[in-house]
């Protein structure tokens, strides 16, 4: 299994600078990127563009909070994450709160569509804005949860940093429970987050 923390010379944590993170894929690209390689051989600009390719594949995962944990889990476990199909029993009221909201804007986008008159259409903007409106407060919500998750992860890196990386009682000693429960809830937050962000652009005029 690729260890993208490695890849990037970082050490494993559930949290991480993405300052730094940019600042790591930066300096290596420069180091390898294959049109620095003009006066090598054409196995080493194929080595190049190789390293290259993985070093931005590891920059896509580390930077993006839920590729992150999830990467993790499966390198700490060492097995595949499994995908989430039930939302977790305190995330039922969010599941219910979202989920009416998209039907408003989907019912609302099926009349503005059928509506062939530009008179009629303009009549609609005012309640297409205020929907809006409403998807934008429930979408803040969802930043403000995502924004805790952070926080969460930030102190679990204090136990990542006190296990030893070739400790044989890592995988004890970590609290993985811990971190697949919040990459439960992250998946939900950035998929929640994302069909909101979605019907939000289409309520556009």
């Amino acid at each position: 299994m690729v260890d993208h923390f490695e890849k990037l010379g970082v050490h494993r944590r559930p949290w991480l600078d993405i300052d730094l993170i940019k600042q790591r894929f930066h300096d290596l690209s420069i180091e390898i990127h294959p049109d620095h390689s003009s006066d090598g051989s054409v196995n080493i600009k194929k080595e190049n563009q190789k390293e290259f390719v993985n070093i931005n594949l590891a920059f896509q995962c580390l930077s993006d909070t839920k590729l992150r944990v999830r990467h993790l889990l499966e390198l700490e476990s060492g097995r595949a994450s499994e995908n989430v199909q039930s939302v977790p029993s305190e995330m039922t009221d969010w599941f219910t709160a979202v989920g009416l909201v998209c039907k408003k804007v989907d019912l609302f986008l099926v009349k503005k569509d059928e509506q062939d008159s530009p008179m009629l259409q303009a009549a609609l903007m005012e309640e297409g804005m205020l929907l809006n409106d409403e998807v934008s407060e429930m979408h803040q919500k969802l930043q403000f949860e995502l924004n805790g998750i952070n926080e969460e992860l930030k102190i679990l890196n204090k136990q990542w940093d006190s296990v030893e990386d070739d400790s044989v009682e890592r995988i004890d000693k970590l609290p993985l429970i811990e971190l697949a429960s919040i990459g439960q809830r992250l998946s939900f937050w950035v998929k929640w987050s994302s069909q909101l962000g979605e019907r939000s652009s289409r309520l556009m005029f």
